[in-house]
């Protein structure tokens, strides 16, 4: 992983928390890994339809039996 990567874990977090501090944190050319764990409440699905609607650059992943989400921001922003 290289330094402009950061991992948060998301499990059970407040969605609306959650949000927030991916926009207050999340800088251009950085990559956050929200780590959600096993989808309580199809948490992943709320938090990932969210970010794109707000113009995020989105991806789901599934790494060691763990729900995640890949966060950037577009570089035409």
């Amino acid at each position: 992983m290289d330094e402009n990567t950061k991992t948060m874990n998301a499990e059970n977090l407040n969605i609306d928390s959650t949000l927030q501090d991916i926009a207050d944190n999340l800088k251009k050319g950085e990559t956050l890994i929200l780590d959600i764990g096993n989808n309580h409440f199809h948490q992943t699905d709320a938090i990932y339809d969210t970010l794109v609607l707000k113009g995020y650059d989105v991806k789901k992943s599934f790494k060691n039996g763990r729900n995640q989400i890949i966060v950037s921001i577009s570089s035409r922003y």
